[in-house]
């Protein structure tokens, strides 16, 4: 339990809000990480979503070698909907679905809609292991106090 303490002042001392990347995230920890395992219970795009002032999930970043690179997304495209849902609603939850299966993405791209055939595959688990631990040192640790193992609000 030392060691670990020590490498979170370590993290703390490393890094500040200003350096964060990410906003502080407004869940407390177990949460956060409750959600995270959800991601191990869902199919795994490898994108990088960003609304727009119209709230539609714009493409920022396409992962290599990812379903949604395979499917062709690109960066800029707005992700309308995956089997005719919303995005929102289809990220909730996917029960039911297999590795392999595939299922229907409509895209906006230049102006044109067109559909894509992403197939589903479980996220890498170094994959989630760094989307972890960059959300915990820029969306927690990043805004804890020194001396403090909780986060302030």
């Amino acid at each position: 339990m030392r060691t670990r303490s020590w490498l979170l002042l370590g993290a703390l001392l490393l890094t500040s809000p200003a350096a964060a990347k990410e906003p502080k995230c407004p869940l407390d920890l177990a949460t956060c990480l409750a959600q995270f395992e959800h991601m191990r219970d869902r199919p795994w795009l490898g994108v990088h979503l960003d609304p727009d002032s119209n709230g539609h999930s714009v493409v920022v970043d396409v992962g290599s070698g990812t379903p949604a690179q395979k499917a062709g997304l690109r960066p800029g495209d707005v992700l309308e909907s995956i089997e005719n849902r919303p995005p929102s609603e289809w990220f909730a939850g996917k029960a039911g679905w297999k590795n392999g299966d595939s299922g229907v993405i409509k895209v906006t791209r230049a102006g044109r809609t067109q559909n894509l055939t992403l197939r589903y595959e479980k996220i890498p688990e170094d994959v989630l292991a760094k989307a972890i631990g960059t959300h915990m040192i820029e969306g927690h640790l990043a805004y804890m106090h020194p001396g403090s193992e909780t986060e302030s609000h």
